[in-house]
Protein backbone atom coordinates (compact mmCIF):
# COMPACT_ATOMS: atom_id res chain seq x y z
CA UNK A 1 0.00 0.00 0.00
CA UNK A 2 1.50 3.53 -0.92
CA UNK A 3 0.61 6.19 1.79
CA UNK A 4 -0.77 9.09 -0.07
CA UNK A 5 -4.09 8.89 2.13
CA UNK A 6 -4.90 12.31 3.63
CA UNK A 7 -6.33 11.64 7.68
CA UNK A 8 -9.62 13.53 6.56
CA UNK A 9 -10.13 11.14 3.19
CA UNK A 10 -10.11 8.03 6.17
CA UNK A 11 -12.87 6.79 7.70
CA UNK A 12 -12.36 3.70 10.40
CA UNK A 13 -15.04 1.29 11.33
CA UNK A 14 -15.06 -1.46 13.89
CA UNK A 15 -16.67 -4.24 12.56
CA UNK A 16 -17.52 -8.15 13.53
CA UNK A 17 -15.44 -9.83 10.42
CA UNK A 18 -13.32 -12.71 12.60
CA UNK A 19 -12.46 -15.88 11.57
CA UNK A 20 -14.52 -18.50 13.22
CA UNK A 21 -12.32 -21.16 12.39
CA UNK A 22 -9.00 -19.00 12.93
CA UNK A 23 -9.35 -16.68 15.99
CA UNK A 24 -7.29 -13.50 15.55
CA UNK A 25 -7.71 -13.60 11.68
CA UNK A 26 -10.31 -11.98 9.43
CA UNK A 27 -12.87 -13.72 7.58
CA UNK A 28 -12.53 -13.73 3.97
CA UNK A 29 -15.73 -15.32 2.83
CA UNK A 30 -17.64 -12.68 4.82
CA UNK A 31 -15.28 -9.90 4.01
CA UNK A 32 -14.86 -10.34 0.66
CA UNK A 33 -18.88 -9.62 -0.41
CA UNK A 34 -18.90 -6.35 1.47
CA UNK A 35 -15.43 -4.71 0.58
CA UNK A 36 -16.89 -5.41 -3.12
CA UNK A 37 -20.06 -3.44 -2.09
CA UNK A 38 -18.32 -0.26 -0.62
CA UNK A 39 -15.91 -0.97 -3.89
CA UNK A 40 -19.00 -0.16 -6.12
CA UNK A 41 -19.89 2.52 -4.11
CA UNK A 42 -19.60 6.23 -6.22
CA UNK A 43 -18.47 7.96 -2.80
CA UNK A 44 -15.83 5.21 -1.90
CA UNK A 45 -12.43 5.44 -3.91
CA UNK A 46 -11.17 1.84 -2.38
CA UNK A 47 -11.91 0.07 1.20
CA UNK A 48 -10.01 -2.66 2.92
CA UNK A 49 -9.93 -5.19 5.58
CA UNK A 50 -7.64 -5.50 8.75
CA UNK A 51 -6.07 -8.83 9.09
CA UNK A 52 -7.35 -9.33 12.42
CA UNK A 53 -10.97 -8.82 10.98
CA UNK A 54 -12.09 -6.06 13.37
CA UNK A 55 -11.30 -2.80 11.38
CA UNK A 56 -12.72 -1.92 8.00
CA UNK A 57 -10.91 1.45 6.13
CA UNK A 58 -12.75 3.50 3.62
CA UNK A 59 -10.94 5.52 1.43
CA UNK A 60 -13.13 8.20 0.22
CA UNK A 61 -13.14 10.62 -2.82
CA UNK A 62 -13.20 14.15 -2.52
CA UNK A 63 -15.59 16.22 -1.43
CA UNK A 64 -18.04 13.47 0.19
CA UNK A 65 -19.01 15.05 3.58
CA UNK A 66 -18.55 13.58 7.09
CA UNK A 67 -22.08 13.35 7.65
CA UNK A 68 -22.39 11.43 4.44
CA UNK A 69 -20.14 9.17 4.87
CA UNK A 70 -21.15 7.74 8.35
CA UNK A 71 -24.96 8.08 6.61
CA UNK A 72 -23.82 5.52 4.11
CA UNK A 73 -21.69 3.31 5.52
CA UNK A 74 -24.01 1.98 8.51
CA UNK A 75 -26.14 1.89 5.46
CA UNK A 76 -24.43 -0.30 3.51
CA UNK A 77 -23.06 -2.64 6.68
CA UNK A 78 -26.81 -2.62 7.76
CA UNK A 79 -28.09 -4.30 4.65
CA UNK A 80 -25.35 -7.12 5.41
CA UNK A 81 -26.29 -7.64 9.05
CA UNK A 82 -23.66 -5.90 10.41
CA UNK A 83 -23.64 -3.15 13.16
CA UNK A 84 -20.30 -0.38 12.60
CA UNK A 85 -18.71 1.66 15.04
CA UNK A 86 -16.78 4.22 13.49
CA UNK A 87 -13.54 4.88 15.50
CA UNK A 88 -12.69 8.49 17.19
CA UNK A 89 -10.02 9.66 18.83
CA UNK A 90 -6.99 8.24 19.88
CA UNK A 91 -8.56 5.14 18.83
CA UNK A 92 -8.79 6.14 15.15
CA UNK A 93 -5.43 8.48 15.20
CA UNK A 94 -3.50 4.88 16.09
CA UNK A 95 -5.43 3.02 13.31
CA UNK A 96 -4.74 5.41 11.13
CA UNK A 97 -1.40 4.87 11.72
CA UNK A 98 -1.43 0.99 11.66
CA UNK A 99 -3.60 1.40 8.20
CA UNK A 100 -0.82 4.08 6.44
CA UNK A 101 1.87 1.81 7.29
CA UNK A 102 0.43 -0.71 4.64
CA UNK A 103 1.13 -4.08 6.64
CA UNK A 104 -1.83 -6.39 7.11
CA UNK A 105 -4.45 -4.77 5.58
CA UNK A 106 -6.69 -6.16 2.53
CA UNK A 107 -9.23 -4.90 0.01
CA UNK A 108 -11.27 -6.93 -1.82
CA UNK A 109 -9.25 -8.55 -4.32
CA UNK A 110 -6.54 -9.76 -1.77
CA UNK A 111 -9.07 -10.91 0.67
CA UNK A 112 -8.72 -14.72 -0.46
CA UNK A 113 -5.22 -14.99 1.12
CA UNK A 114 -6.59 -15.01 4.04
CA UNK A 115 -9.43 -17.87 2.84
CA UNK A 116 -5.94 -19.55 1.84
CA UNK A 117 -4.57 -19.53 5.54
CA UNK A 118 -7.61 -20.38 6.61
CA UNK A 119 -8.02 -23.63 4.61
CA UNK A 120 -4.34 -24.75 5.30
CA UNK A 121 -4.85 -24.29 8.89
CA UNK A 122 -7.95 -26.39 8.59
CA UNK A 123 -6.33 -28.88 6.91
CA UNK A 124 -3.80 -29.04 9.29
CA UNK A 125 -5.69 -29.21 12.67
CA UNK A 126 -7.67 -32.24 11.38
CA UNK A 127 -5.10 -33.86 10.18
CA UNK A 128 -3.11 -33.56 13.69
CA UNK A 129 -6.45 -35.00 15.27
CA UNK A 130 -5.91 -38.28 13.10
CA UNK A 131 -2.56 -39.01 13.78
CA UNK A 132 -3.39 -38.02 17.91
CA UNK A 133 -5.23 -41.36 17.55
CA UNK A 134 -3.04 -43.15 14.63
CA UNK A 135 0.35 -42.90 13.43
CA UNK A 136 0.75 -42.08 9.94
CA UNK A 137 3.94 -42.17 7.21
CA UNK A 138 5.04 -38.56 6.35
CA UNK A 139 4.33 -39.24 2.54
CA UNK A 140 0.42 -39.83 3.71
CA UNK A 141 0.60 -36.88 6.16
CA UNK A 142 1.52 -34.55 3.23
CA UNK A 143 -1.23 -36.17 1.12
CA UNK A 144 -3.60 -35.79 3.45
CA UNK A 145 -2.63 -32.07 3.99
CA UNK A 146 -2.82 -31.04 0.58
CA UNK A 147 -6.16 -32.52 -0.24
CA UNK A 148 -7.65 -31.32 2.96
CA UNK A 149 -6.42 -27.91 2.07
CA UNK A 150 -7.48 -27.73 -1.55
CA UNK A 151 -11.22 -29.08 -0.53
CA UNK A 152 -10.97 -26.25 2.33
CA UNK A 153 -9.70 -23.51 -0.14
CA UNK A 154 -12.48 -24.55 -2.78
CA UNK A 155 -15.32 -23.93 -0.24
CA UNK A 156 -14.19 -20.71 1.42
CA UNK A 157 -12.84 -18.94 -2.25
CA UNK A 158 -14.46 -20.67 -5.29
CA UNK A 159 -17.71 -22.06 -3.20
CA UNK A 160 -18.74 -19.60 -0.57
CA UNK A 161 -21.50 -19.41 1.70
CA UNK A 162 -22.08 -16.71 4.16
CA UNK A 163 -24.26 -18.93 6.65
CA UNK A 164 -22.03 -20.27 8.92
CA UNK A 165 -23.45 -23.78 9.76
CA UNK A 166 -23.72 -24.02 6.06
CA UNK A 167 -20.03 -23.33 5.30
CA UNK A 168 -18.99 -26.07 8.68
CA UNK A 169 -21.32 -28.83 7.14
CA UNK A 170 -19.99 -28.29 3.74
CA UNK A 171 -16.62 -28.40 4.85
CA UNK A 172 -17.38 -31.37 6.72
CA UNK A 173 -18.78 -33.72 3.74
CA UNK A 174 -16.13 -32.65 1.46
CA UNK A 175 -13.53 -33.69 3.42
CA UNK A 176 -14.96 -36.82 4.49
CA UNK A 177 -15.85 -37.75 0.68
CA UNK A 178 -11.86 -36.78 -0.29
CA UNK A 179 -10.82 -38.55 2.74
CA UNK A 180 -12.47 -42.10 1.78
CA UNK A 181 -10.51 -41.93 -1.13
CA UNK A 182 -7.08 -42.17 0.75
CA UNK A 183 -7.99 -43.97 4.11
CA UNK A 184 -10.02 -46.97 5.49
CA UNK A 185 -10.30 -48.75 8.39
CA UNK A 186 -8.99 -46.84 11.76
CA UNK A 187 -7.15 -44.44 9.92
CA UNK A 188 -11.32 -43.59 8.07
CA UNK A 189 -12.72 -43.74 11.53
CA UNK A 190 -10.12 -41.58 13.32
CA UNK A 191 -11.10 -39.00 10.64
CA UNK A 192 -14.66 -39.02 10.97
CA UNK A 193 -14.13 -38.60 14.55
CA UNK A 194 -11.77 -35.40 13.73
CA UNK A 195 -14.60 -33.95 11.32
CA UNK A 196 -17.09 -34.60 14.08
CA UNK A 197 -15.81 -32.18 16.40
CA UNK A 198 -15.88 -29.75 13.81
CA UNK A 199 -13.23 -27.65 11.91
CA UNK A 200 -13.07 -25.00 14.82
CA UNK A 201 -10.41 -25.45 17.38
CA UNK A 202 -11.24 -27.20 20.30
CA UNK A 203 -9.42 -26.73 23.74
CA UNK A 204 -6.01 -26.78 23.48
CA UNK A 205 -5.81 -26.38 19.43
CA UNK A 206 -3.93 -23.58 17.50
Amino acid sequence: MMNPFATASVSLYEVPLGCEAVPGMGCGVLAKPILAILAREPAVAEAWLNRNGTMVAVLWNEGITPEFRSERIRSILAEQGLAARELAGAARKSTQRDFSSGAGWYRGDAVDRLSEEEAAIIATRLVHRVTAKVPLSDDKIETLLKAFGEVCRHQLINRPVTSAPLRRQRIANEILKVGRKHLDGAVLKALEEAVALGHQPTTGEK
